[in-house]
């Protein structure tokens, strides 16, 4: 399709470029300003990982050093002609759409900077970040993580309640099945929301990592999105790993009513390698192009690549 417009909601580049000491604007990672503005318009959210090699309170200052970093980026993109804005709200990307501008957003994966205390997740809000997943391949303080019987700590529900109150939408991508449930009966209870930015389908591919159908079904009810990640140990247990794979996940979603629901979370420097066929996020369109051919309209393929998550962001970031 013509114009193909991009929200994803997860990718790990803010994270290695300050790893790296590499532009945000153009360089050899999976993704780059240069590279997104063929997206017409492009939103990405932008994650700093919680490295699980250092402690919490070092994740904690190298947040800050990213969050530097990203500021001094966004002016060097914008000098270099690529229109972007960091934006925390449905009413700064309907100003940036408005002035045909790009948006990203600031997400943290892994909670464990904020330690033992909860006054940080203020501090990360007044920071610009909306979204928070909270935990990654470690257990932390907020509680257990995909692949042990782990749930919410009492300190982990008290997270999840202030980041309901701050307006910091919960992330289950690594939780625990536990966890999982949790949140989600506390997003009922307080009539919030949460979301799984880079979660496939279990049924498709049994792995820990990925959503049962109930859990699936259970976050769109409630106005959850849940993004399609490219990580090819969470898309197939085959040795080769395509694009069709990438697409039967979001067939298997749309079979359980999905269509409102079902984002790309594309986890971009984030995993090692990619499907066949997909270098970065140049290359993400070949999704689109895949589904066309399944006789996907133009309209569906849009609420994937952007609509779903856009539409989400209008209900829930006032």
């Amino acid at each position: 399709m013509q114009n193909l417009p991009l929200f994803d909601l997860h990718c790990d580049t803010l994270y290695e470029s300050h790893k790296r000491n590499v532009s945000l604007v153009e360089n050899e990672l999976h993704l780059d300003f240069s590279r997104l503005k063929k997206y017409t318009p492009f939103c990405q959210i932008l994650a700093m990982w919680s490295d699980s090699k250092i402690d919490g309170d070092t994740a904690y200052k190298h947040f800050f050093e990213a969050r530097k970093k990203l500021t001094d980026e966004l002016i060097h993109a914008n000098e270099r002609g690529i229109p972007v804005q960091l934006v925390t709200d449905t009413l700064g990307l309907t100003n940036t759409l408005i002035h045909k501008e790009n948006a990203v957003f600031l997400a943290v994966e892994g909670g464990k900077l904020i330690c033992d205390d909860l006054s940080r997740l203020d501090v990360l809000y007044a920071c610009g970040v909306r979204f928070l997943t909270l935990v990654w391949n470690d257990p932390c303080l907020i509680g257990g993580v995909n692949g042990d019987d782990e749930g919410l700590t009492d300190f982990g529900i008290s997270v999840v309640e202030r980041c309901f109150s701050l307006g910091i939408i919960p992330d289950l991508s690594h939780a625990s099945d536990k966890m999982c449930d949790e949140v989600i009966s506390l997003a009922k209870e307080n009539k919030k929301v949460c979301i799984a930015t880079h979660s496939n389908s279990r049924s498709v591919c049994n792995h820990s990592r990925n959503l049962t159908d109930e859990r699936f079904c259970r976050i769109s009810r409630l106005g959850g999105i849940v993004g399609i990640s490219l990580a090819p140990m969470h898309l197939t247990h085959n040795e080769l790993c395509t694009v069709n794979d990438i697409v039967r996940h979001i067939e298997h979603y749309m079979s359980l009513g999905g269509e409102d629901a079902i984002c790309l979370g594309c986890d971009l420097d984030g995993v090692e390698t990619l499907p066949e066929g997909i270098c970065g996020v140049s290359d993400i369109y070949k999704i689109a192009d895949a589904l066309g051919r399944i006789n996907y309209t133009d309209e569906l393929i849009e609420k994937i690549f952007y609509a779903n998550a856009r539409n989400f962001i209008s209900l829930w970031l006032k």
